[in-house]
């Protein structure tokens, strides 16, 4: 090889890393230059192509639970200060959201008046041996208790009631009336203030036909029994009052006490020792002003449509010893719930094609007063009105959801576009028409498209309802949540 041709050769051996350096720094650069041209683009889509982050706090509407069941709300009976302080928590809550007040004068109060029940005495049954001395004492909402004298109003609502005021002490011999003594038509051996009866049959006849002869009071033995399940459960899981309905009551009217079969049997076990049995109670009820709570946010587009998010805050109070029936489920849950969604289509300043007015009722324990109220006085055409109430949600035990949506409208409806919703979220839901009392039935019977939300159990409706045990620990703030996000993707869906 001559010396030419061996420079040459030496020379492209140096070049060649140099090359390949060279060529490795082009191709980095180039993936660096492509990397970064992907993600600004990936960066752009994501933008443009996500929906917008909207967080329902279920923490938020836990923290709402709490404070409505908190002491100081005693249980929220209308027309109690306990119900006056959530009206104040809760416009509290519309107020630091901005929403407009949409109640009476520019305040988030809409007034109406209501009778409300007071414990005047409590409810009491005792045994008294011949010396007139307490041989045995039986215990409220777990041995007997107390029924209110309710009367459907005639030209009211069918849910309304007019109530009998009362108050008694007694003291009676134990006195039984059977079956043949009704049967035979025979009347009692002397008038008593205090009645046993032994069977249900016999206390209409009663009612009508033999109230001249008792002077206060009727014990009905009954055992309470789970309309589900058909299995006895405890007094102590009715109701704080009960309504006994009857066409034929008036100011004489004799008073009545549910008493349990074991009650029943021991008193008549000492019916023949010469003992007396005393009893005491008293309801009062008064007309009160109480309000509802409302506040309005405001669609940017120029409709009539609107939606109304609901739910009632009031409960049934205490009992006539004072223990508080706290309410959790029936329904701070409801009110919680429709607050936070508040907070959040406020916060996102989220935007709709209807204007939506968040409700909080008063007075559906009472009648549906509230709501029946509102539909009454409102400026909406039902036409332009779709209504979402919310009764008893995020419970822990949960059978399944129920939708009750009006039966006036037609099928393509808020049940349809909410039972989509649900469907995709793989949630367990029946449509139940016309399934029981809650604030949507005044708005449908003026032909809104209207739904009730509403989490259904056997479990919570034969031992947490209208009692001690509806506590925040039957609340299950996951569900509240899912259920949030299932109302928010409903509101989108909708139009």
């Amino acid at each position: 090889m001559d010396k030419k041709r061996m420079l040459v050769l030496i020379l492209l051996l140096l070049l060649i890393p140099l090359t390949a350096c060279n060529e490795e720094v082009s191709d980095a650069d180039e993936n660096e230059v492509s990397d970064a041209d992907e993600n600004e683009v990936s960066d752009s889509d994501e933008n443009r192509d996500a929906p917008l982050e909207v967080a329902f706090s279920q923490e938020e509407a836990f923290r709402h639970i709490e404070a409505l069941t908190a002491e100081e709300m005693e249980g929220r009976r209308a027309g109690t200060e306990g119900n006056k302080r959530a009206t104040e928590y809760i416009e509290d809550h519309f107020s630091s959201l901005g929403l407009e007040p949409w109640g009476d004068e520019d305040s988030y109060y809409q007034w109406y008046d209501q009778e409300s029940v007071t414990f005047t005495k409590p409810s009491s049954l005792a045994v008294l041996d011949e010396e007139g001395e307490i041989h045995k004492t039986f215990t409220n909402r777990e041995d007997f208790v107390l029924l209110r004298k309710a009367m459907s109003r005639e030209g009211g609502n069918s849910f309304e009631r007019d109530f009998l005021d009362t108050e008694f002490s007694l003291e009676s011999p134990i006195t039984l009336v059977r079956q043949e003594d009704m049967r035979d038509d025979e009347t009692f051996e002397e008038d008593s203030s205090i009645i046993m009866i032994e069977s249900r049959e016999l206390l209409q006849p009663l009612m009508s036909e033999h109230r001249d002869q008792i002077e206060g009071l009727i014990l009905y033995p009954w055992d309470p029994i789970s309309r589900f399940t058909q299995n006895q459960f405890p007094m102590y899981l009715m109701p704080a009052y009960l309504n006994l309905d009857l066409s034929t009551m008036d100011g004489n009217t004799p008073d009545v006490m549910y008493i349990t079969k074991n009650t029943y049997r021991e008193i008549l076990s000492l019916k023949d020792q010469d003992y007396t049995l005393q009893a005491e109670g008293g309801f009062r009820h008064e007309e009160v002003s109480v309000a509802n709570v409302i506040g309005r946010y405001e669609s940017d587009e120029d409709t009539e449509e609107t939606l109304l998010l609901t739910a009632h805050f009031d409960h049934v109070g205490t009992d006539s010893d004072g223990a508080i029936n706290p309410g959790a489920l029936d329904n701070a849950s409801g009110t919680a719930v429709m607050m936070e969604m508040a907070r959040m289509i406020t916060e996102e300043d989220l935007q709709f094609p209807f204007h939506i007015e968040f409700i909080a009722f008063n007075g559906e324990e009472d009648g549906l007063l509230g709501s029946f109220h509102y539909a009454d006085v409102m400026g909406h055409d039902p036409e332009d009105l779709k209504v979402i109430n919310l009764d008893m949600v995020g419970s822990a035990h949960v059978d399944y959801l129920l939708l009750d949506p009006s039966d006036r409208v037609p099928e393509e409806s808020l049940h349809s576009q909410m039972e989509s919703v649900v469907e995709e979220a793989d949630i367990e839901y029946r449509i139940k028409r016309n399934s029981g009392g809650s604030d949507h039935i005044p708005f449908s019977l003026l032909g809104a498209d209207v739904l009730l939300v509403l989490d259904y159990s056997e479990e919570i409706f034969d031992n947490h309802y209208h009692n001690h045990y509806d506590t925040v620990e039957i609340i299950d703030q996951d569900r509240l949540g899912l259920l949030g996000n299932v109302l928010l993707e409903t509101l989108e869906s909708i139009n």
